[in-house]
């Protein structure tokens, strides 16, 4: 049986319930203080599955608010020590530790320059927090396994409520019994995943693909099988997957596809008819039916909104990369050769 903390803290409602009553008043405050501020630029500063999180923000920020984001580069302030002009900027800080001493000199950089700074962290006694003028707290309580989970989940419901509120737009809107709910729809589909688990403990390799804000869940994805299940998986856009990645899959090269975005699932359903021609097995989590067809293995997802859709495909990823690392005994909440060597730098 799967034990682990990695699944455990999947599991965790009762944090990140924690985390929507704690942040009611603070992201409302915070986004009022943004619009006085009336930033010509965002940029965010993370890494690992904190960027990733970061990916969903610039795509759900440009749709929205259609303001520019970028994402930094923090060798430019830590290796080169050079300055940016922020003056007009929105700098958005993600980091669940809190202990990147890069995301950390970039926010310090960012104050020099006049920037808004706000850090989004679980840590409030951490060098992100010192330096940031503004914090959201994920507010999920301690955490035990290496592998984050619970903390990307939280700081995926932060960014979207932030752009709520900076957009005024309604459909933005995270009810937290639905949000909650998303959530626990997600975790249902643990008994459809296991078979998978065991179908693909001898795989070698894989690619990850999606598009537009689901991109951010191939990427953690990607990240989550790399470092529980130990061999290398690459990541996608739809858009650039058949320029040329394509040529390097095979029948034994499976394809994690991820589709919960009706204006983009036509290009996963393209991109799944090129794969027939490579035999790349294609898995696919989404909450679209007739796309499911096209699928050699799909897990559905209520078909109802497609945000809170993408809340459940998230819990279903994770769920996903959990079990596979439990079959193939590869992880147990640690990897030796990453201790003490997560903090960025």
């Amino acid at each position: 049986m799967n034990e682990t903390n990695m699944l455990k803290e999947i599991r965790e409602i009762d944090s990140l319930r924690n985390c929507c009553e704690k942040n009611k008043v603070v992201i409302p405050e915070i986004a009022n203080e943004i619009l006085a501020f009336q930033p010509h630029h965002i940029m965010i500063v993370a890494r690992g599955t904190s960027l990733h999180a970061g990916i969903y923000a610039q795509y759900l920020l440009e749709l929205n608010c259609h303001i520019p984001v970028s994402l930094a580069n923090p060798s430019v302030f830590t290796v080169y020590d050079e300055a940016i002009d922020l003056s007009h900027s929105l700098v958005i800080a993600i980091s669940q530790s809190g202990k990147g001493y890069d995301v950390s000199t970039v926010l310090k950089k960012a104050n020099e320059q006049g920037a808004y700074t706000l850090a989004i962290t679980n840590n409030p006694n951490s060098i992100v927090a010192e330096a940031a003028k503004h914090i959201i707290f994920n507010e999920i309580g301690e955490t035990l396994s290496g592998a984050a989970t619970k903390g990307f989940t939280s700081t995926l419901y932060i960014l979207t409520m932030l752009t709520h509120y900076l957009s005024k737009k309604e459909e933005l809107y995270l009810n937290t019994d639905q949000y909650l709910a998303s959530i626990e729809e997600g975790l249902l589909y643990y008994e459809e995943v296991k078979p998978w688990a065991h179908d693909l403990t001898k795989i070698g390799k894989a690619v990850t693909i999606a598009r537009g804000m689901g991109f951010s869940i191939a990427k953690e994805f990607s990240l989550k099988l790399m470092e529980t299940c130990l061999y290398p998986v690459i990541s996608f856009p739809a858009s650039e997957f058949c320029h040329g990645p394509l040529a390097c899959t095979s029948e034994e090269t499976p394809a994690f596809l991820f589709a919960f975005d009706r204006k983009t699932n036509a290009d996963i359903k393209q991109v799944m008819e090129y794969l027939k021609d490579t035999k790349a097995p294609r898995y696919l989590i989404t909450n679209d039916s007739e796309l499911a067809k096209e699928a050699d293995h799909a897990i559905i997802i209520n078909e109802g909104n497609d945000l809170y859709a993408f809340f459940s495909g998230v819990i279903v990823m994770q769920l996903l990369a959990s079990e596979m690392s439990f079959v193939k005994g590869t992880y147990l909440d640690h990897v030796p050769v990453l201790k003490g060597r997560t903090n960025t730098f």
